[in-house]
């Protein structure tokens, strides 16, 4: 059943990987998918481990839960693929490590792991939840979040224990997200699924690299881009950005002034910086083989298709049709 998975759960640096199973104790039914792809591992009657399969467009995601009783938990975890685990402490606290760095993280932190080799102590009466997500699939979000980029290129020889330097607290984005991912008893459709999972990238990876430059300004200033810049990223699958007159009240700032700050910080305009991360997340949807041209089209709240097809083409050089076929036969020759 090990190989099913994308990762291996061991006991120690030198014991085999645990065997994952499809019988989940009666407690944990309520994790079950109705599909099937759904994994439990039990670790020495204190501590259970659930993986589910997620999101279906590009590449396989997987989301572990970890979940202790009354005593702490030690694991070593290691992917068998080139995967970023992102990890929220849901409730209690975690202790990570590899050879040179050691990270204690509480309730509500996040932060990306390199999963190579990581040691982690899961404290008693702690729920962690992981979702492994293949670089590829990370790769797609480079151009909303430049600074990623170098991140995704690591290597076994660097020793990174986080993508992060630091844990960041939730702001309750990830925690509301999250929810909706492993609510109990909800049966939720592929593209429910693949959308909560494209918004849970966006918003750890907002949080996570706020994408300023190096130029020095008031931390006032640092703040109204910052929310600026997350209320625009909600507005991906609108049809226009959100007014400068709102985005200005909500930071109490003039409208030239946020303007102004916004592309000393950032480099480019609002606007700009909308179009570019709103056709990315296009090229992200064209991944998706069941979905229609035209369903992507009226998710992103485009008038016709014609303006669709426009934009696409205009953005990549290629119509939606031929950009689709193209990454298809990019993925088959992988």
């Amino acid at each position: 059943m090990n190989s099913v998975l994308p990762i291996e759960i061991s006991l120690s640096k030198k014991s085999p990987p645990a065997v994952w199973g499809k019988s989940l104790p009666e407690a944990l039914t309520s994790y079950r998918l109705p599909n099937q792809s759904t994994y439990y591992l039990g670790l020495n009657r204190t501590a259970h481990v659930v993986a589910r399969q997620l999101f279906r467009n590009q590449t396989l995601a997987w989301i572990n839960h970890f979940l202790t009783g009354g005593k702490p938990y030690n694991c070593f975890v290691k992917s068998k693929e080139r995967c970023i685990i992102f990890y929220y402490v849901m409730q209690g606290s975690i202790e990570y490590r590899n050879r040179m760095q050691h990270i204690a993280a509480a309730r509500g932190n996040i932060n990306l792991l390199p999963a190579i080799d990581h040691e982690f102590l899961i404290r008693e009466n702690s729920e962690l939840f992981f979702l492994f997500i293949p670089v590829e699939m990370l790769n797609g979000y480079k151009h909303t979040f430049p600074v990623i980029s170098p991140l995704l290129s690591w290597t076994n020889e660097q020793d990174l224990v986080a993508l992060n330097e630091r844990d960041i607290q939730d702001d309750g984005r990830v925690n509301q997200l999250i929810a909706q991912l492993v609510l109990a008893g909800v049966v939720m459709g592929e593209d429910q699924s693949n959308m909560l999972v494209e918004k849970l990238i966006i918003a750890a990876l907002d949080q996570l690299f706020p994408f300023f430059s190096e130029i020095w300004m008031p931390s006032n200033y640092k703040a109204a881009v910052q929310v600026a810049r997350s209320v625009i990223l909600t507005h991906l699958h609108e049809g226009r950005l959100p007014s400068l007159e709102g985005l200005s009240r909500m930071v109490g700032m003039n409208t030239r002034k946020l303007e102004t700050i916004f592309k000393q910080y950032c480099n480019t305009s609002m606007l700009d910086f909308y179009h570019e991360a709103r056709m990315e997340a296009i090229y992200r949807a064209l991944h998706d083989r069941n979905k229609c041209l035209r369903d992507i089209a009226d998710g992103f709240n485009y008038e016709d298709y014609s303006t669709f097809s426009a934009a696409v083409k205009r953005k990549w050089g290629r119509g939606p049709r031929d950009l689709r076929n193209g990454l298809f036969m990019l993925q088959n020759s992988c």
